[in-house]
């Protein structure tokens, strides 16, 4: 089973490349506006799949051989311009300090990251890389950002017509995404194991097309595991501590609960203080 499991992984990424790679060309020579809306979010999606990949190689999990999952590591960050050096140090300091005063992710504990949640993540990559990084891992994170900045210039210099159709539209649903992932995975939380996390409850469907995105509290347990051994994992913790799965939300319901009934909240208690 867990060979099986294995094989749907890499399965799973292949064909994320192949959804990007049609839905490209679907891009360039569709004529139709309905049409290149869908085939954005279509290939968007996927596109918000390889470019999280660069999380996989930052817990060394992308691939077995080192120099591969460096490469792919820096493959899937290259169009966010997210060096993987810069992310690893970033992303393993926030693991060591989850919500904490010293977590450099707590930026990111922001309402208005639903609008620019993309641009300050990366930004704050690279300044945390700047403010941190030293000697070699410093040279390595300069030789990188060079690469990503070449990669991005490849694309910048493609003809408008595929560069808009092809990159842009659907960089803008990664950016959307991307966006909805940073706000759904810590906002309104405290420090502390099993709380610091939101646990989201995607369909299965949807959970293993994002490659399970939504068990962000399973990672942060466990985040030697890959990515397709985090729903057993899951079943295992909600068998051991059955009131962990009270605590499971839709995606749907966090909005509702975060963004629509706390901002209720807040604005009664701001009647009544004027009111007093």
């Amino acid at each position: 089973m867990a060979e099986r499991r294995s094989m749907w992984s890499q399965w799973g990424i292949a064909l994320h490349l192949a959804v990007v790679a049609v839905t490209g060309y679907l891009l360039v020579v569709s004529h139709s506006w309905t049409a290149r809306a869908g085939l954005a979010i279509v290939s968007g999606t996927s596109l918000f799949v390889l470019t999280g990949l660069i999380h996989e190689a930052s817990h060394h999990l992308l691939a077995g051989r080192t120099w591969c999952n460096e490469v792919l590591g820096n493959l899937s960050g290259a169009l966010l311009l997210t060096p993987l050096t810069a992310y690893r140090a970033f992303h393993l300091k926030h693991h060591q300090t989850t919500n904490r005063e010293d977590d450099p992710n707590r930026p990111l504990n922001s309402r208005w990251m639903l609008l620019v949640g993309s641009l300050c993540y990366v930004l704050l990559i690279h300044f945390y890389a700047w403010r941190h990084l030293r000697g070699r891992l410093l040279a390595r994170y300069l030789v990188e950002l060079a690469a990503a900045v070449a990669a991005m210039t490849f694309v910048v210099l493609l003809p408008h017509w595929v560069r808009d159709r092809a990159t842009l539209a659907p960089l803008a649903v990664v950016c959307i995404l991307q966006n909805i992932r940073i706000v759904s995975e810590h906002l309104d939380l405290p420090a502390g194991k099993y709380h610091d996390t939101w646990q989201l409850a995607l369909p299965k469907w949807l959970s293993g097309w994002v490659l399970h995105y939504d068990h962000h509290l399973e990672h942060h347990l466990r985040p030697g595991l890959h990515w397709h051994e985090l729903p057993a994992y899951r079943e295992d913790l909600v068998r051991s501590q059955p009131a962990l799965a009270a605590h499971r939300v839709t995606l749907s319901g966090f909005f509702q609960e975060v963004f629509l009934a706390r901002r209720r909240i807040a604005g009664s208690a701001a009647v009544v203080k004027r009111a007093g």
